[in-house]
């Protein structure tokens, strides 16, 4: 069972989502959620059953979705929860008091804001850029140019959505945050992003033939930016350039490291953990192999996960230590230099030398010493009547010994051959003739968004929307809802309230059994040559 929450850091205006996660279905019950009110507001709570299949490997779960706001300004905590003898880790959530002052622009419905989490960051340091977009009245449709910085490396690392009160009147926001590494000294240039809104119609969702859904559009740009960016402090000595806020080095055997033998490995894995760098910055350790160890290196492991704070990227190095004499031996101290962001100056993150004792070649020949059954024995003129009369019993034993596993070896392979040839001859099953020829990865992509039409996470199965159409037209066809709309009409209706379901500042409904409906039924009547894969296959039969 876990708890997590979308942003642990809000001011007092602001609401954040609670995702509370159980790993199997629940169909009656909840976990008690009681202890939130008295440090936040529960706004709604929504619960969604979800199934997943990836590589023959499924797994099923239950989703609490809760949204919160805070009743005071500090340090908050959202409490453990218990559920079915599972239970969850508690979370401390940081709210800031109110702004005094109005957001810039807050007298319009729909405004943008940009905010930079510093003025000025070393080369290659991660800069947090936050877009969020104000709206007081409900949106059918939000699409943003994508991000490019010349001279950066640009990552999205959270898309949040929550509601902020100003002056006393309720906006909803729409949050996106980006990760950029600045890959040269100097001045860097943010340009200005171009967002397109479309308001939502009070008339309902009439036809429209230019899908326009009769609503008032806008086109809004960012500001632009511009960032000091400092080079390599001439103080810095280490042999590898590594910005962070923090990193550090943890360890962990196969077994127990007291234990060592000459020529027995043992696996060691040194993982490192960097907040605000990606894995491709950080440098492969590369241990040294001596006369007297010898390290054998596996292939590293690297993972990134994003958030509101940026990436944070944990790196696993495994390698097999295989001493090669018996005595004390010391595995040299890792270290690996960094500059600290936040302190400016240079820190090392340090594994110490750790010294071994190792078992030698003594003991395993007094081992071997000691089984004398598995050495030839001589005849000696000088050897007693009853030895020799046992090891003339024990030959033709071992020899039928050796028969029966020949006949068995005989038979099994036997037996494998028969099954082998009966499979060849057992027929395929062939495709009923005149069904429609559909791509693999179209049906895993609908089958998905059916899981996700019967949840209640509309982000999701926006997601597995676009997937799905993307499968079924190609992903050059389609670029946006707006283009599947298009090409099917039947869903322009179910696509507008989904996307107003999604960025309306109020509640809005959305009909998921009915758009999978019209789904089902479209597939049902769609002509195969939707399927571009199919319609580049020529015909089996002429």
């Amino acid at each position: 069972m876990s708890a997590s929450a979308d942003r642990t850091r809000i001011s007092l205006e602001e609401t954040l989502n609670l995702v509370v996660r159980y790993d199997e279905q629940v169909i009656f019950g909840e976990p008690d959620f009681s202890q939130l009110k008295q440090q936040f507001e529960i706004l709604a709570n929504r619960r969604a059953n979800q199934y997943r299949s990836v590589n023959g490997k499924a797994e099923s779960w239950t989703q609490w979705t809760l949204t919160l706001a805070p009743k005071q300004a500090g340090s908050l905590q959202i409490p453990a929860f218990e559920f079915e003898g599972a239970r969850s880790k508690p979370l401390t959530i940081e709210v800031q008091p109110a702004a005094a002052a109005t957001a810039p622009g807050s007298d319009q419905p729909v405004f943008l804001e940009t905010e930079l989490s510093k003025s000025s960051v070393y080369v290659q340091e991660q800069l947090l850029l936050t877009y969020r977009l104000y709206t007081s009245v409900d949106l059918s449709g939000l699409n943003s140019e994508e991000l490019s910085i010349d001279n950066a490396l640009v990552k999205q690392v959270a898309e949040n959505q929550y509601q902020r009160t100003i002056d006393g009147k309720r906006y909803g926001v729409v949050e996106v945050s980006y990760a950029i590494f600045p890959q040269q000294s100097g001045n860097l240039v943010l340009p200005p992003t171009l967002w397109n809104v479309t308001l939502q119609s009070r008339q309902g969702f009439d036809y429209d033939p230019f899908f326009n859904r009769g609503g008032k559009r806008l086109r809004l740009k960012t500001e632009e930016k511009f960032i000091n960016v400092l080079p390599k402090p001439d103080a810095y000595s280490g042999s590898h350039w590594l910005p962070a806020t923090d990193i550090t080095l943890s360890q962990s055997w196969s077994r127990d490291p007291k234990e060592f033998k000459v020529g027995e490995p043992i696996t060691r894995k040194v993982v490192i953990n960097a907040r605000g760098l990606m894995a491709s910055q950080i440098p492969a350790l590369e241990p040294s192999s001596s006369a007297d160890i010898k390290y054998y290196p596996d292939l590293p492991q690297s993972e990134e996960s994003v958030s509101s704070d940026g990436v944070t990227s944990v790196i696993t190095e495994s390698y097999a230590i295989v001493p090669a004499r018996a005595g004390q031996l010391t595995l040299p101290a890792i270290q690996l230099d960094w500059w600290d962001t936040e302190q400016k100056q240079q820190r090392q993150a340090v594994l110490p030398a750790q010294t071994i004792n190792v078992r030698g070649g003594v003991e395993a020949a007094t081992t071997g010493a000691a089984t004398p059954a598995r050495q030839p024995v001589e005849a000696r003129p000088d050897s007693a009547p009853t030895s020799v009369a046992t090891t003339a019993t024990s030959s033709p034993t071992l020899a039928s010994l050796w028969f029966y596993l020949t006949l068995l070896l005989a038979a099994t392979t036997l037996l494998f051959a028969l099954l082998w040839l009966r499979a060849r001859a057992t027929p395929r099953p062939q495709e009923a003739p005149g069904s429609p020829t559909v791509g693999v990865s179209e049906k895993v992509a609908f089958r998905r968004l059916q899981q996700s039409l019967n949840g209640n996470d509309n982000r999701q199965i926006r997601a597995a929307l676009l997937d799905w159409a993307r499968a079924r037209f190609s992903p050059a066809a389609i670029h946006s809802l707006t283009d599947l709309a298009e090409r099917v009409p039947e869903l322009q209706e179910a696509i507008a309230q989904l996307e107003s379901s999604l960025y309306a500042a109020g509640e809005a409904q959305f009909d998921r059994r009915a758009m999978l409906d019209q789904l089902q039924q479209w597939r049902r009547q769609a002509p195969a040559a939707a399927n571009p894969a199919a319609a580049a296959l020529p015909p089996l039969y002429s």
